[in-house]
């Protein structure tokens, strides 16, 4: 962002220049890219600010000094606190107290919470207001009936709003069978409590319960406790279970977001464990805390749809939409923009192609979207929305249901931000008006001018946007903390990264600083973003900057693979794929079926057994020219190989354009010497003047491609053809260009079919130089047959968009067993059980709950068997098979961080366990790929 200090002064226009915000003074309370995005924007309206830095982003790890420290230069700017929040209800009202009075001794006017920790807290906010201060973001009242699930589903429903299938109110039906339901015994319990309730509540008991809950909260008192609430929600599964059979339950705390504090349950057994788990992950234990949940039916097929709003109090206006369904474990991957505009742009393009059920499609998808701005504009109204909030539904086919309102700015704004923005014109003359670009200038602009502010129009400043989310996770998205960033390559042009300063280098050496990714709160390491004038060209953007992104450390995992597999799948299906939520899975599990079948090849193996065949076809000549072609063939191939979620997304773009498979034999559609370099370029080891030897093509590898290239260049020539633009315009449709093929086919014949252009030696030359040229190109074909042989070329998208998932990738067994392949459990003898991923070891569910093991303790497959968390994920691991546990090897050791790999159990397995020698996986591997090459050396 270019910083132009306080833009709003600087204009001519008298009205314009009474929207500066320089007399804010704001506590910044979050952090993350958030933190980084606001610093920037404040500094450019001219406003002063602070930020808190917790132990956790400052001393409690090497190399994790937050690195937006880099741009404040006033260390009383920094404010040193525990932690940004507390563990406890009693250490989150501590830290709140010494927010406000951090806030009030420094002299800030008001408080940015972004979008994490207490952004969406009512009580947070409410305690803001009460001390004199502002909130940027919206009211405390907004976070009480828009923020809070229940209580936002009652006034949706009053307001018009489809609301999802369910019960709100849990704890208030806990509380009614606790005392017989009446609201004479509800009464009786007030008093015993000695709490008073608003008599106004009426004589509903349900209301009344509702009534007596928050007076409880408020005072600090409990009158249900956990062990009822789970019981209570195995009565009410069982109920919703029988009256809607075949659908699963979604528990979904009240106060939850990004993903946590959720768990989907299939029976009504699992409601007591999945009731512990969500308010275990949402800090909500607390006798006397607000412990309620909703229950909703899960939709399944479903994807997540938002609607971005912001709103003064008096005027609240959507910017379109976002598709976030990309995600895994409820925690978002891509978000695609989706707006009226892109659709219009997409059916018009739709029809032009001829194909009429996806511009039908798109003009349903186009209403979906126009329901829910509305519906999200009269929810914003309802509950008098004064910032930036969203409207999250759930969609279901042409069906959409209001899942909950976000009171806060989200991670994805940015999103949004590429498609529209805000022009604020003067009321008294339309000529007068400024343009808000960010969303968080927007919230600014609120917090400083309120109900000042006219109503904006929206301006479109592009057709499409999106967002990745870089993450520190390894290839089955699991997260992985413990990497060091040792460099990492600046953005290129068209990219917004949004990486919390990490970027920023040493100020006086230009240097990379080393950054430690501990982990301590979440996996995330930057937001990329872009934009397009058409969803294809937006994802072909997010690739590019990708692919060319170069981010590299010591143990270092990101998921920038998956990223760039997952956009080139869509592109090779359509850009307006419509995944649904439930999607990545199956994905995962078809790479890592692509992963087995890449782990069982031996390239050195294969070029071998197609030197022998050259040397019998070809003679001593034909030898020599293939052994030229070594390091430009298995360099590639083996990047290929050993990065199956680049691969898988290249496979499926270039499956029927590139290659088809027919009779069990790849036939090339593109000269397999552009399929060549076109693999060099995915995998950015193209020639490139910066880069060293080892990250680029080889000069004498390049040199004879280009040689190559050329042959085939001067031959079409000569023929009128053109080969790669016939290719290149076979990409609009559905089927591949049939000009290679026709020119290979005609260099096979037995007499000369270009009598008119060249004569019969020199068509024989070119047959010879012709078959030299695609010699090697069998091992191209080699990973191509694997990619058929994994059932990743097996996707494919009906008429509405939908991707189709090949049966297999849906089994819960097999998806697991494929897992395993993209992130192979640690190496351990057949008597240990060790830590499959690094992070917070614990031996059981909850403090006050006994270890899942001890010493003697028979365990069998499907057991607990240890709690590892990652990045405020919990993730609980199970026995892989029977045994006995012999000795504890991190006995009382809950909280220690444990490495991946390290032993925790020393066991007698009830069966033998074989481990694969070196020796037996080099015959396994050689074996297979001599099965393969037998069938395309035919």
């Amino acid at each position: 962002m270019t910083v132009t200090k306080n833009r709003f002064l600087k204009s001519k226009s008298s009205w314009v220049q009474s929207f500066s915000c320089h007399e804010l003074n704001v506590l910044i309370v979050c952090r993350g890219p958030i933190r980084k995005e606001a610093m920037d924007v404040f500094e450019e309206l001219g406003a002063s600010y602070g930020i808190l830095l917790s132990e956790k982003d400052s001393v409690m790890y090497p190399m994790t000094l937050a690195p937006e420290l880099r741009q404040i230069e006033d260390d009383n700017r920094v404010h040193r606190v525990a932690d940004y929040m507390g563990v406890s209800a009693e250490e989150r009202s501590e830290r709140i107290d010494q927010i406000i009075g951090i806030a009030k001794a420094h002299g800030y006017t008001h408080i940015f919470a972004g979008y994490g920790f207490m952004a969406e807290d009512g009580e947070f906010v409410r305690r803001i207001e009460e001390a004199g201060l502002g909130f940027m973001g919206p009211a405390s009242t907004v976070h009480y009936q828009a923020g809070a699930k229940d209580t936002a589903k009652v006034i949706a429903r009053e307001a018009g709003v489809t609301v999802t299938p369910g019960i709100d109110n849990i704890s208030a039906l806990t509380l009614l069978r606790k005392t017989g339901g009446t609201v004479e015994a509800l009464k009786k319990l007030a008093a015993s409590k000695n709490l008073t309730v608003d008599e106004s509540k009426g004589s509903d008991p349900a209301e009344y319960a509702e009534a007596l809950l928050h007076t409880g909260y408020e005072n600090g008192v409990g009158l249900i406790s956990l062990d009822e609430l789970q019981k209570e929600a195995g009565i009410q599964a069982d109920s919703m279970f029988s009256e809607n059979p075949g659908y699963r339950i979604r528990l979904k705390y009240i106060g939850g977001g990004g993903g946590k504090g959720q768990r989907i349950i299939s029976k009504s057994e699992q409601a007591a464990g999945a009731v512990m788990e969500v308010l275990s992950e949402s800090k909500a234990v607390g006798d006397s805390q607000n412990r309620n949940f909703l229950m909703e039916l899960n939709v399944e097929n479903t994807r997540h749809n938002e609607i971005q709003l912001i709103g003064n109090g008096q005027w609240a206006i959507s910017l379109g939409g976002r598709d976030c369904s990309l995600q895994m474990h409820e925690q978002k991957l891509v978000e695609l923009s989706i707006t009226d505009e892109l659709f219009d742009l997409e059916i018009q393009a739709a029809k032009a192609a001829g194909k009429a059920s996806i511009a039908e499609q798109l003009h349903k998808d186009r209403l979906t979207l126009q329901k829910m701005e509305s519906q999200a504009e009269s929810f914003a109204e309802a509950v008098g929305l004064n910032s930036a909030s969203t409207f999250e539904c759930i969609v279901s086919g042409n069906d959409f249901y209001f899942m909950e309102m976000n009171t806060r700015i989200q991670v994805e704004h940015r999103v949004t931000e590429m498609v529209y923005s805000l022009q604020f014109t003067n009321p008294d003359n339309e000529q007068d008006s400024f343009i808000v670009e960010s969303l968080v200038e927007a919230m600014a602009l609120v917090a400083a001018h309120a109900r000042r502010l006219p109503k904006p129009g929206r301006i479109v400043r592009n057709v499409a946007g999106g967002e990745v989310r870089l993450n520190a996770m390894n290839d089955a998205l699991q997260p992985h903390a413990g990497g060091t960033i040792q460099t990492w390559s600046p953005p290129v042009k068209g990219e917004i990264r949004d990486d919390q300063g990490i970027g920023m280098c040493n100020p006086d050496t230009g240097v990379f600083i080393h950054y430690y990714l501990a982990g301590a709160y979440d996996s995330n390491i930057a937001l990329v973003v872009a934009q397009g004038q058409d969803r294809r060209q937006n994802l072909e953007r997010l690739l590019d900057i990708l692919r060319r992104m170069e981010i590299r450390g010591d143990e270092l995992k990101t998921n920038r693979e998956f990223h760039m597999g997952i956009l080139n799948f869509c592109l090779g299906l359509h850009p307006m794929l419509k995944p649904d939520t439930r999607f990545v899975v199956p994905y995962l599990a078809a790479v890592g079926s692509l992963t087995r079948e890449l782990e069982g090849l031996d390239l050195q193996a294969a070029f071998g057994m197609l030197s022998e065949q050259a040397g019998r076809q070809f003679g001593a000549d034909g030898l020599t020219v293939l052994q030229g072609k070594q390091t430009l063939l298995l360099r590639i191939l083996e990047a290929a190989t050993q990065n199956p979620h680049v691969l898988a997304g290249w496979l499926v773009r270039n499956r029927n354009h590139s290659f088809t498979l027919e009779s069990e034999r790849i036939v090339w559609h593109r000269n397999p010497l552009k399929v060549l370099a076109d693999l060099y370029n995915i995998f950015h080891l193209e020639a490139r003047e910066s880069a060293s030897p080892v990250h680029q093509i080889w000069s004498h590898d390049q040199e004879m491609m280009n040689e190559g290239l050329a042959f085939y260049k001067d031959l079409e020539g000569l023929l009128g053809l053109d080969c790669e633009g016939a290719w290149q315009e076979s990409l609009a449709g559905d089927r591949p260009s049939p000009v290679f093929g026709q020119l290979v086919a005609q260099l096979q014949a037995d007499t000369n079919p270009w009598a008119d252009q060249m004569s019969d030696e020199l068509f024989a030359e070119c047959q010879a130089a012709h078959h030299g040229w695609q010699l090697g190109s069998e091992l191209i074909a080699l990973i191509i047959k694997a990619g058929y042989q994994s059932g990743v070329l097996d996707f494919s998208m009906n008429d509405r968009l939908e991707p189709q998932v090949p049966t297999k990738f849906l089994d819960a067994e097999f998806q697991e067993a494929a897992l395993k392949f993209l992130a192979p459990p640690p190496v351990a003898s057949a008597d240990t059980i060790v830590a499959v991923s690094g992070g917070m070891f614990y031996s059981k569910e909850t403090p006050a709950a006994p270890p899942y093991v001890s010493v003697g303790k028979h365990f069998n497959v499907g057991d607990p068997l240890y709690i590892i968390e990652v990045m405020k994920m919990f993730n609980k691991h199970y026995a892989e098979f029977a045994g006995v546990i012999t000795e504890i090897l991190v006995d009382g050791a809950d909280g220690l961080v444990v490495k991946k790999g390290q032993p925790l159990y020393r066991v007698k397995p009830d069966e033998e366990i074989i481990i694969e020698s070196e020796s037996e996986k080099t015959a396994r591997r050689r074996q297979r790929t001599t099965d393969l090459m037998n069938s395309i050396l035919v």
